[in-house]
């Protein structure tokens, strides 16, 4: 199946408009700058938008991507993958345009997750018992079993509930492996891929992540590879922003230094 037809039948949209987008892109064939420098001319985005929008499936555009290599529409940065090549590539372009160029240490296929801080008046349902330092407290159950998973939580009265080792803690502020304040742009990362207190972008995620810069101050144990936990802040929007980041096919770039 050729990119007009399955791009006609997937993305369910009228065969004029592909055949305009198509045509235009042949044009601009002719007027693409010297080999060796990365090339993807705007319309070539609707295609990923289809994509990304589930419509058209990952082969499709996998397919996409390496017809249009073939024809010299694109020049793409040499990846494991088609797809791999396209986004790094778009990521190489976008540290451009955003003045990152001190990032351009860039690699694919990245896993990205995250994490926040709940917070307890988000939740309801029963009170249990937990003990710290040998004294008792009540928090809400929902809220607890949200903390073994994200590790601190803001309680009702002001202060922070932690899980580590085993154990709860109490705390003025939610802290990161090493005791320090967590904020916001602080990373879970694998030492032994990435370095502590590195700095790095990725350009991947949707706005207004795509533009951060994040730091390389945590650690969790399920963090392994290629994989990036990004900490979203407090409470439900941070909670809502953790599914919104979640995602394989990522890109990541590491700062200079």
């Amino acid at each position: 199946m050729n990119l007009h037809v399955f791009l006609c039948y997937k993305a369910k949209i009228s065969s004029m408009y592909v055949g305009l987008i198509l045509f235009f892109g042949v044009l601009m064939v002719g007027v693409l700058p010297v080999f060796g420098e990365i090339v993807i001319p705007e319309w070539v985005y609707k295609i990923h938008q289809y994509w990304k929008d589930y419509q058209i499936t990952r082969d499709e555009f996998s397919n996409a991507i390496s017809y249009l290599q073939e024809i010299n529409t694109i020049q793409l940065e040499e990846e494991t993958s088609p797809i791999a090549s396209f986004l790094l590539s778009d990521s190489l372009l976008k540290q451009e345009r955003l003045g990152h160029s001190e990032f351009s240490n860039c690699s694919a296929e990245w896993y990205i997750t995250g994490y926040f801080t709940p917070v307890e008046s988000d939740y309801s349902g029963k009170f249990i018992d937990v003990i710290i330092d040998g004294k008792q407290y009540k928090y809400r159950e929902s809220f607890v079993t949200e903390i073994k998973t994200e590790g601190w939580g803001r309680t009702i009265s002001g202060n922070y509930l932690g899980w580590y080792g085993n154990s709860f803690h109490l705390s003025d502020k939610p802290l990161d492996s090493e005791g320090n304040t967590l904020t916001l742009n602080a990373i879970a990362i694998d030492t032994s891929v990435i370095p502590v207190n590195s700095n790095l972008t990725i350009p991947s995620l949707p706005s207004p992540w795509d533009e951060s810069i994040f730091t390389g101050s945590d650690i969790g144990t399920a963090i392994v590879g290629k994989h990036i936990d990004v900490y979203t802040g407090e409470g439900k929007t941070a909670h809502d922003e953790t599914f919104r980041i979640t995602g394989n096919d990522n890109v990541v770039c590491l700062g200079e230094g």
